[in-house]
């Protein structure tokens, strides 16, 4: 083979053998050059850099520092829910009404409008449709569907310090008392602890009221002064930002506000 493969010898020969030899040697050459093995390529290390910020991440000292994080509760906690089904039904209940309402002016009083009957029975249909709505409004505006009590800096560490602070509350500590308007719109009264004082009426349910409102804009009607409610917070959803042991404390406490300032 080395030979044929010299030049001189190599020329001498027929080019149809010149070529089947160049084909051989080619292959030949091929055969044994070295590739490139993917196994070496694939553990080929990595980046120096990329190792550093894997370590950093899935580090054991990180892992259990995002474990032993603990959430105190939030600013505002709710102590107080007066319950779904309650409000569901008073919510229904003005719905029904102001139905009632428009039916009364949309459909009976036009048909009333004539000259068979006199003409103050419009009118009365139109107030008879409208006396419910009223009542049910002026009835069911003390009540209230959320009391959150308002947490200092200091009292949200854990949730055991947000119960102690709880048990010897200010007088100067806000309560943001959730009602809803005539137009099923929620409405967020914020009220100090010392202004709220006991109090009853003869015509809806109130069990404490604001004795120190706001000043409001005539625009925006007179502020809720009278509230309803219950000794006992309605069982929800836990979570924390719920408390609903402190409620009862709480409502002692207003109860025995008029006592103390006697």
């Amino acid at each position: 083979m080395r030979i044929l493969l010299h030049p001189q010898l190599r020329a001498a020969l027929p080019k149809s053998i010149q070529r089947d030899i160049r084909a051989r040697v080619w292959t030949r050459f091929k055969s044994q050059a070295p590739r490139p093995s993917r196994r070496h390529e694939s553990l080929s290390p990595a980046p120096k850099d990329l190792i550093t910020a894997t370590t950093r991440t899935t580090s054991p000292a990180s892992a259990a520092a995002k474990t032993t994080v603990r959430r105190g509760p939030p600013e505002r906690i709710l102590v107080y829910y007066g319950g779904t089904g309650r409000s569901m039904f008073l919510g229904i209940l003005r719905v029904t009404t102001i139905l009632l309402f428009g039916g009364a002016c949309l459909i009976i009083a036009p048909s009333c409008y004539n000259a068979e009957n006199a003409w103050y029975i419009t009118p009365l249909v139109i107030a008879g449709g409208a006396m419910p709505m009223l009542f049910v409004a002026y009835t069911s505006a003390p009540y209230v569907s959320f009391i959150h009590l308002a947490l200092p800096a200091f009292a949200r560490k854990s949730r055991e310090t947000a119960i102690h602070y709880a048990k010897e509350l200010p007088p100067t500590t806000m309560l943001i008392l959730t009602t809803t308007r005539f137009n099923a719109i929620p409405r967020q009264t914020a009220v100090r602890l010392g202004d709220l004082m006991p109090d009853k009426s003869p015509f809806r349910p109130v069990t404490f009221r604001n004795v120190n409102p706001a000043p409001r804009s005539w625009w925006m009607g007179r502020p809720t002064a009278k509230f309803f409610a219950a000794g006992q917070s309605q069982p929800g959803r836990q979570s924390t930002a719920f408390y609903p042991e402190l409620w009862p404390d709480i409502y002692k406490r207003i109860q025995s506000q008029v006592a103390q300032r006697r």
